[in-house]
C-alpha cells in the first residue's frame, strides 16, 4: 500500500506547416473568418482549428520524474498508471496479500523562472499575476484482488494565461482547465510474470475568458499496456499505447457558432476572440526496457495463501464433513442431543479456523523474513522511447490566448529517455538521476535536453491515527527537472518498501504474532 503524491505539470510543443509554400510563392493570403488557418504569425481569424495538448516535459511523481519518465518497463504503484495500462495489476514482490491497494495524491505549482517557456514553443509563456496561474492536481487509486487490478487516475491541470505581457494593464486573460480521467482494468498471468491492461481516458477542456465566456469540449480514447517480468531474471519489458482523441465542442445558448461556423467572442478591446472547434491529444506509443543489478528484480511472486494451499484444502474438507454431521444431527429426535452436537461442531470449527489463521500468519512471517534478508543494494537502469503522433490543423494553447497562428503537431515526434536509481544507504536513502530529449512541435523552437534528479529518504513508522497498518514506514521524496528555459520540482510523501529492516528479521516477532492468534 502506498500514498503517492505526484508532481504534475503540462507542456505543449509543436511544428508548423505551409509557411515555406507561402514564402516560395512570394505572397500571403489573409485568413478569412470561417476559412483555414493563415500563415504562421498571422492573426487568428477562424475556429477551424484544434488545440494540441501534447505533453512534452515529464510530469509525474518524484520517482518517475527522477527516472526521466523511463518507467513503462517498471510500472509499479499508481506511478505506473499513466505510463502503462497494465500497472494496476502489477504486484511488487513485497505485496503478497490477496487484497492490496495503492493511493496517490499530488499538487504541484511549477517554478516560474524569468522568461520561462513551459510549452517549448520558442516564446515566453505569459502567465497572469495569479499565484495559482499554473496548478496540477492528480489523485489516483489502485485496487488489487489477486492478479486482478483496477486503477482510477484523475489529472486536473489549470492554466491562467495572458494575451499580452503581464506588465500591461489592458489585456485578455484566459483560464483553461483540462481534467483527464483514466480508468483501467488489468490482469496478471503465470504468477504475475505477464500482465495485460486496457482502459479508457476521457479528456475535457473548459476555457473561460476575461469576458466571462465559457467553452467546453470533451472526448474519449483507449489505453493498452503490457509488462513482462520473468522470474529470476533481472530484466523487464513494457509497452503502452494510447489512441488519439479529438474532442467535439459543446454549445450553449450563450455560445453558438456564427453564420460562418466560428465560435467568436469579444476580446474586450473591440476585436474578436476565436475559440477552437476541438481539443486534440495525439496517439502515443511507449516502449521500454529495465535492468536491475544487485537485489533481484523479479523474485518469484506468490500470494501468502498459496503457501498453505494444502492446509486450506484440508480445512475445507473438514468443514464439509462437519456440515454433513450437522445435517444428520437435525434428524436426531432428542433436542438436547441435537444442541450438544451442534455446540461440539461449532467449537471444532472455531478451533480449526484458529489453526488455519496461525498457519497463514506463519506463512506471512516466513515471506517477511525472506524479503528482509534480500540484498538492499541495487542499481536500476531504465530506458524508454515515447513516440507521439501528429495532429491536423492544430495550434498551441498559448496561441489560442494570443490569437496568433503558430501551427503545432505537424509531425510524429520521438522522446528517448534514460534513468538510473540506486540504494546509496539501503535502509535510509535512494538516489535517482536521468535525462531525456523533449521534442518540439513548433517550427519556431527546437528539441531540448532535460536533466532530472530525485531522492527518497526513509522516515518514521506511523499508522496515521489507526488508518494505516501499524508497521507502515513513511518516506519523503524529492524530484526535479531542468532544461533550457524550464524548471520544475516537487515533493512526495509515501511508503518506504520493503518495510522490514534486515536486522528485524528474527523469530521473536513471529512467535509473538502467532501466539496472539486465537487468544481471547
Amino acid at each position: 500500500m502506498a500514498l503517492e503524491p505526484f508532481l504534475w505539470t503540462y507542456g505543449r510543443v509543436g511544428r508548423a506547416r505551409g509557411a515555406a509554400l507561402v514564402l516560395a510563392l512570394g505572397w500571403a493570403t489573409p485568413a478569412l473568418a470561417g476559412g483555414p488557418l493563415g500563415a504562421d504569425g498571422s492573426t487568428l481569424q477562424t475556429s477551424k482549428y484544434a488545440l494540441d495538448l501534447y505533453q512534452g516535459p515529464v510530469f509525474a511523481g518524484s520517482r518517475v520524474t527522477g527516472l526521466a519518465g523511463a518507467y513503462v518497463a517498471v510500472a509499479e504503484d499508481v506511478d505506473g498508471d499513466l505510463q502503462n495500462a497494465a500497472a494496476p495489476a502489477v504486484r511488487p514482490f513485497y505485496s503478497n496479500s490477496h487484497f492490496d491497494y495503492w493511493l496517490g495524491f499530488g499538487l504541484t505549482f511549477p517554478s516560474t523562472l524569468n522568461d520561462v517557456d513551459f510549452f517549448n514553443s520558442g516564446s515566453q509563456t505569459r502567465l497572469t499575476n495569479s499565484p495559482d496561474a499554473f496548478v496540477f492536481f492528480v489523485p489516483a487509486v489502485n485496487l488489487q484482488w489477486g492478479e486482478l487490478g483496477i486503477g482510477l487516475t484523475i489529472e486536473v491541470s489549470r492554466y491562467d494565461l495572458s494575451s499580452t505581457p503581464v506588465e500591461q494593464e489592458a489585456r485578455t486573460t484566459t483560464e483553461i482547465r483540462i481534467p483527464t480521467f483514466h480508468f483501467q482494468v488489468a490482469h496478471g498471468f503465470d504468477h504475475n510474470q505477464l500482465v495485460f491492461g486496457v482502459g479508457t481516458r476521457l479528456v475535457s477542456m473548459r476555457a473561460r475568458t476575461s469576458e466571462g465566456t465559457v467553452f467546453d469540449s470533451s472526448g474519449v480514447g483507449l489505453e493498452f499496456g503490457a509488462l513482462y517480468k520473468p522470474e529470476t531474471l533481472p530484466v523487464r519489458a513494457g509497452v503502452g499505447l494510447r489512441t488519439a482523441i479529438r474532442t467535439e465542442a459543446q454549445y450553449t445558448d450563450a455560445l453558438l457558432p456564427n453564420s460562418s461556423g466560428d465560435l467568436v467572442v469579444p476580446d474586450g478591446s473591440g476585436g474578436s476572440y476565436y475559440l477552437p472547434e476541438s481539443v486534440a491529444l495525439p496517439w502515443d506509443l511507449n516502449l521500454g526496457v529495465a535492468v536491475q543489478l544487485g537485489r533481484p528484480f523479479n523474485p518469484p511472486w506468490r500470494l501468502d495463501t498459496e503457501r498453505i494451499e494444502r492446509d486450506m484444502l484440508a480445512h475445507r474438507l473438514r468443514q464439509i464433513d462437519r456440515d454433513n454431521e450437522r445435517s444428520h444431527a437435525l434428524e436426531t429426535p432428542d433436542p438436547a442431543q441435537r444442541a450438544a452436537l451442534r455446540a461440539q461442531l461449532e467449537q471444532e470449527q472455531r478451533q480449526d479456523d484458529i489453526q488455519l489463521e496461525r498457519r497463514l500468519a506463519e506463512a506471512q512471517l516466513a515471506i517477511a523474513r525472506e524479503q528482509a534478508l534480500l540484498s538492499r543494494r541495487y542499481l536500476l537502469i531504465s530506458g524508454s522511447l515515447l513516440i507521439s503522433g501528429s495532429v491536423k490543423d492544430a495550434i498551441g494553447v498559448e496561441n489560442m490566448v494570443s490569437q496568433v497562428v503558430q501551427r503545432s503537431g505537424e509531425n510524429i515526434v520521438f522522446s528517448p529517455r534514460l534513468g538510473l536509481e540506486g540504494a546509496v544507504l539501503p535502509e535510509l536513502l535512494k538516489l535517482r538521476a536521468g535525462t531525456y530529449i523533449e521534442p518540439t512541435r513548433f517550427e519556431t523552437s527546437s528539441a531540448r535536453l532535460h536533466g532530472t534528479f530525485g531522492l527518497d529518504v526513509r522516515l518514521l513508522t506511523w499508522n496515521l491515527f489507526g488508518l494505516w497498518p501499524d508497521d507502515y514506514v513513511w518516506r519523503i521524496g524529492l524530484g526535479g527537472d531542468a532544461s533550457r528555459r524550464y524548471f520544475s520540482w516537487g515533493v512526495t510523501i509515501g511508503g518506504w518498501y520493503p518495510r522490514q529492516r534486515q536486522r528485524d528479521a528474527g523469530p521473536a516477532v513471529a512467535a509473538e504474532a502467532i501466539t496472539s492468534i486465537g487468544a481471547e
